[in-house]
């Protein structure tokens, strides 16, 4: 019989069977002790490593019942994922969440979290100095989510959800959500949702929403809604940066400093220094010595200048203009002229007891002009000369309304002067002019100098003329 060929029974255990079943049980033993005390070291390292890890719910995985405690390079969780870290792929039929660190492309049908628990069970000190040490709980690489992605620091990489995207850090990529997008700090990239988007220090880069986006910093980039709010945009007329940076387009523009472009119905800049098209344009000049001021156009421009204007033209014995705008220049004494842009609301027509015409019309100006300058006192401002064009709708009948196209173009060059130092705001100017008509049917225009040229309902042009009173 070979030692191995035997058959145990109760209370016979002999010779070289004895050895040999107490050899391979101190084996067994160590090796468990081994295993014991390594999983205690990994565990109290926090250093579990495995390439995949699957999971019923958090507590009921391959990872055992502390997942926290581990680093997977792939995850499929069938509802909800729970690890210390992921570096691949990880997917989550509910949610996702990583205490410390997201790399490469993770999905979830509800939500992912990256940093969640990072300092749970924590007291404030113990916070406090985790993070002078640098914790921080960041993602580099995707998110895609149905309902919600968050992240407690930054996000390298990109955000993608049907519901709200949060970095509470900075942003270095983009965020695409079907309601809100917030960065805690600075965002550098894109940020596209269906209702806001907010970046709380800066904004490098777009900003694309239906109803506001909002940064109470610098916007260096573009901003898309209905309304979009940002604390300063630097461009060039700023003191420091002399580059275009911003651009604010949507129905209501706010900025506190304003170096850039607003384009809107409503633009509002508490120093203004850019440029603003809109309906309306409110603001006030810019501080910096040596800078120059921004230039508004629209109907109405609430700022720093503006004019009313009486005179007759070729067309119409009477028209009232009133002018908004901005001065250009005022802070650089080395400039040899003043400059000014300004934005004319136009009334013409001619009464009837001087003349048999009953055209009216309304329209808008926009004319840059050109003062002189002088140390010589009462000389300021004396004359000027101004480069400009009219636009105004002809009615061609007393009281009513032209609805087919009637526009006439005046392009201009107006000279002016107070004639005496002591006449501090009436000026007497005169202007050569230019009338360019296009109509819808078969109206014609016809001027004081000359018939117009070309056919009525298509193309006529004549030169004309203005004179009158300009009070600023």
């Amino acid at each position: 019989m070979k030692p191995r060929d035997f058959a145990l029974s109760p209370g016979r255990v002999v010779g070289n069977e004895h050895s040999y079943l107490k050899t391979h049980s101190m084996r067994w033993t160590l090796l468990a002790l081994c295993l014991s005390c390594f999983n205690l070291l990994q565990a109290q390292n926090q250093k579990f490593v495995r390439l995949f890890q699957f999971s019923l719910t958090p507590a009921i995985s391959t990872n055992g019942l502390h997942p926290g405690g581990f680093t997977n390079y792939f995850s499929l969780n069938l509802t909800s994922g729970y690890s210390a870290r992921n570096y691949l792929i990880e997917l989550g039929v509910i949610s996702n969440l990583n205490e410390e660190e997201t790399r490469g492309l993770q999905f979830a049908g509800i939500s992912n979290m990256t940093g969640a628990n990072l300092f749970a069970g924590l007291q404030l000190r113990e916070i406090d100095k985790k993070k002078r040490e640098g914790a921080e709980a960041n993602l580099s690489g995707l998110q895609f989510s149905g309902l919600a992605n968050v992240v407690l620091n930054n996000v390298f990489g990109g955000q993608a959800t049907g519901g709200v995207n949060v970095s509470k850090g900075a942003l270095h990529g983009f965020q695409v959500s079907g309601i809100s997008n917030t960065v805690g700090k600075y965002a550098f990239g894109l940020q596209l949702a269906g209702l806001y988007n907010v970046a709380v220090e800066s904004m490098d880069g777009v900003q694309v929403a239906s109803l506001f986006n909002v940064t109470q910093g610098g916007l260096f980039g573009v901003q898309l809604a209905v309304f979009n709010k940002a604390g300063f945009i630097e461009g060039v007329n700023s003191f420091i940066n002399d580059k275009p940076s911003g651009l604010q387009l949507g129905l209501i523009n706010h900025a506190k400093t304003m170096n850039g472009f607003q384009i809107g119905l409503v633009n509002i800049s508490r120093r203004m220094q850019g440029t603003q098209v809109g309906l309306i344009n409110i603001y006030n000049n810019g501080k910096s010595p040596q800078t120059r001021d921004g230039t508004s156009i629209g109907l109405v421009n609430i700022g720093s200048s503006g004019y009313v204007a009486l005179y007759a033209t070729d067309l119409f014995l009477t028209n009232i203009e009133i002018s908004t705008g901005t001065f250009k220049n005022h802070r650089i004494n080395t400039d040899v002229r003043e400059k000014q842009i300004q934005n004319g609301l136009i009334y013409s027509t001619s009464p009837a007891f001087l003349s048999d015409n009953e055209s009216w019309a309304v329209g808008y100006g926009l004319k840059k002009y050109f003062f002189n300058r002088s140390l010589a006192p009462g000389y300021h401002k004396l004359n000027f000369f101004s480069l400009g064009v009219d636009f105004l709708h002809v009615n061609h009948e007393r009281k009513k309304f032209t609805k087919e196209l009637s526009l006439l173009s005046r392009p201009n060059v107006s000279f002016g002067s107070r004639l005496h130092p002591k006449n501090k705001r009436y000026y007497f100017f005169a202007a050569a002019t230019y009338n360019i008509y296009r109509s819808g049917g078969d109206r014609a225009i016809d001027t004081l100098l000359k018939e117009a040229s070309g056919k009525p309902g298509r193309l006529q042009y004549a030169p004309g003329f203005a004179a009158g009173i300009l009070i600023q």
